[in-house]
């Protein structure tokens, strides 16, 4: 395929045809076009040079032998300038990450303390394919408690959600007491947050249920995902 020089300067690397397609030169055309991201998109002008825009759907016509083109017979058409993939939002992020927690998207929310990231913002996260962590933090085991009952209930086994774990300096039992209620409750994530360096509690939950499968692999069931806020955490 060869490129061909039109006399505004721009590069065409073909034509695209309308056939029922939407082209769009507007503003306001362009910024609706912008959130059909999951379709391809093809950069085209006006015949002639004219305004730059975008073909959606439609047919693309590459150039031929010496830049040559036979006009499509299928609607209006207008030179092509290049080619938007289509971008599926499912794509991004590491696909190890995706299949290991059972995820759509490669997207992590909440743990916002005293419950701001309420049993809400993890249920939806969790049935929208994303992950979503309570916010444990500040709040009695009662009120913990619930929340981890009403995930049970609202999304069972089957889709992932997590629960915060913040580090307690002053009060070493009470996140004691509260890794003894995830286990309890078979939480398969935590977000830990505010540790400085591993402690007791994150590491009898981390190792908790470790075992080896029949080829000899170790399984974890339990997963910690480590919630940095500040530089030196994450240097330490």
């Amino acid at each position: 395929m060869e490129n061909r020089v039109l006399s505004t300067g721009l590069t065409e690397i073909g034509i695209w045809s309308r056939a029922g397609g939407v082209a769009s030169f507007d503003d306001n055309a362009l910024q609706a076009a912008i959130g059909r991201f999951r379709s391809p998109a093809y950069i085209i002008c006006e015949p002639g040079g004219g305004r730059v825009g975008v073909g959606l759907e439609g047919r693309f016509h590459p150039l031929g032998a010496n830049g040559a083109v036979t006009s499509p017979q299928d609607g209006e058409y207008f030179p092509c300038l290049g080619i938007l993939p289509a971008l599926y939002p499912e794509w991004l992020g590491d696909r190890s990450f995706l299949e290991a927690h059972g995820l759509r998207f490669a997207y992590v929310a909440g743990a916002m303390a005293r419950g701001i990231a309420s049993e809400e913002i993890v249920i939806e996260m969790a049935r929208a394919g994303m992950l979503g962590f309570f916010g444990a933090g500040g709040l009695t085991l009662e009120r913990v408690d619930r929340a981890l009952v009403t995930f049970e209930q609202e999304l069972g086994n089957g889709l992932p959600w997590g629960c915060n774990l913040i580090h307690s300096p002053q009060d070493p039992e009470l996140e004691e007491a509260l890794v003894d209620l995830l286990l309890r409750r078979k939480v398969r994530r935590i977000s830990a947050s505010a540790f400085m360096a591993l402690t007791p509690s994150v590491v009898r939950y981390a190792f908790a249920g470790v075992r080896r499968d029949a080829a000899g692999n170790v399984q974890r069931p339990n997963h910690v995902f480590a919630k940095i806020s500040r530089p030196e955490v994450a240097r330490h």
